[in-house]
């Protein structure tokens, strides 16, 4: 066994590694397996993986091209298993870091095409040497230094944005056609690139596409952040109209309030003279109008956005003949965003809704509790019965068969994370639970 070739074949094969990370960094939070154990192991099985790969490429004298592609379709096969999320964008995470790995190459291959000229293993089956495996490597490692916040940040918040999901129909061609490109553009023979202007004008191309792919997610996130802060707007107007019409309800309230007490004395005098006349079911009558009177107006919370909120939905709810409980218990001022509490708050409403509408009307009913847990966490509890059966996904959140339909819980998740909070679902005997804990920023 040369150790020497076989040393070589694993420097190129590890590109591997930079490749798995740049798939995996913006579609970390779909991937099922989460303990360290299997974490542990599928990082095993990739060293495996490669080391096995220099073994063959060195005993069957293989091109490295040809062990990657075979390479490739396995870690697909292998990363479509431990991803939870549409194959659209499967594919584009997948084909973009395969697109950087091999920009990266051929970088190598440009840069050290001089030194490779003299390489006799290029010629039989293009393999470099270990300055130019090193240089690739490295090259990948500036890589993802220079796209680490696109791939943490800017990919991830592609990924999970709503309101981005057709895009991914045609988005993932970008990468694919890439890598197609660029493994048609490989040089057969260093000596190619030393002949007249092709190694600069290759340089020049090469950056420039790097240039131009790190501009376009530039970009693409920058427009899906404007539609991301539009939509919030959108959701603070809703919310600032629901707490308008709740204030100018307050307003009403108030004002019967004030004309009752100014009344008073006159409801005093009528029931006076209906007791003494002895008409009991005259007095009980003119007491239940003015008990009615008195309910007219509800406080559901300190908090003058939830107090909204949850008057909005118990009139939504009462049309449908369905009974709420509610227990808010929460301070004037939150130290959350009053926008997002309420997002999340009214997407669980809206789903126990749409859920318990459904059932006959005698059971509709929705449970509703929230209470400062301490002064640093916000806890949310809320249960309603279904039926049918629900199926939950590797995160927990019930899979729905309808297009478009389960987003809220997914805004729900999002808003719960960003709190690093816990967001618990589960059903028991029909009756789905949904329990929420927010930390407070400092």
């Amino acid at each position: 066994m040369n150790f020497e070739i076989f040393f070589r074949y694993v420097i190129e094969f590890l590109t591997i590694i930079p490749a798995a990370a740049f798939a995996v960094l913006p579609a970390r939070e779909y991937i099922k397996i989460k303990s360290p154990r299997s974490i542990l192991i599928n990082i095993f099985l990739i060293f495996l993986l490669i080391f096995s790969s220099a073994y063959i490429a060195m005993i069957y004298s293989f091109r490295v091209g040809k062990i990657l592609f075979a390479d490739g379709i396995i870690l697909f096969i292998f990363y479509n298993a431990v991803i939870d999320m549409r194959l659209a964008k499967k594919i584009f995470c997948f084909f973009n870091s395969v697109m950087i790995c091999m920009m990266c190459n051929y970088y190598a291959i440009l840069i050290m095409s001089p030194y490779e000229m003299k390489n006799l293993m290029w010629h039989s089956v293009r393999l470099f040497t270990i300055r130019s495996a090193c240089v690739s490597l490295s090259l990948a490692a500036v890589c993802g230094i220079i796209f680490f916040r696109t791939f943490t940040l800017k990919l991830s918040t592609l990924l999970s944005e709503k309101n981005f999901e057709s895009t991914w129909n045609y988005l993932f061609l970008i990468p694919l056609l890439m890598v197609l490109l660029l493994y048609w553009m490989t040089p057969i023979n260093p000596l190619f690139l030393m002949t007249g202007r092709v190694r600069p004008i290759a340089l020049v191309l090469i950056t420039f596409l790097l240039f131009t792919e790190f501009m376009f997610y530039d970009i693409l996130w920058s427009s899906t952040a404007n539609v991301i802060k539009n939509a919030k707007l959108r959701q603070e107007n809703n919310l600032y109209l629901i707490e308008s019409k709740r204030y100018n309800e307050l307003k009403n309230y108030m004002y019967e309030s004030r004309v009752m007490r100014h009344d008073f004395r006159q409801h005093i005098a009528v029931l006076t003279e209906l007791a003494r006349a002895g008409k009991l079911d005259e007095i009980l009558r003119y007491a239940e109008e003015l008990n009615e009177k008195s309910r007219s107006y509800i406080f559901y919370c300190s908090n003058n956005a939830v107090d909204a909120i949850a008057a909005y939905y118990d009139s939504k709810a009462h049309t449908d003949k369905i009974k709420i409980n509610w227990r808010l218990e929460l301070p004037a001022e939150l130290s959350v965003k009053e926008s997002e509490f309420c997002a999340m708050l009214g997407n669980l409403i809206e789903n126990a809704l749409n859920a318990v509408k459904k059932i006959p009307v005698e059971e509709r009913k929705i449970n509703v509790f929230s209470s400062m847990l301490s002064e640093s966490m916000i806890g949310i509890s809320i249960d309603n019965p279904f039926t049918g059966e629900i199926k939950f996904n590797h995160a927990g959140l019930p899979v729905s068969k309808t297009e478009n339909h389960g987003l809220g819980l997914v805004s729900v998740s999002n808003i719960v994370r960003r709190y690093n909070g816990s967001l618990k679902i589960k059903t028991e005997e029909n009756i789905f639970y949904a329990d929420i804990i927010l930390y407070c920023p400092a």
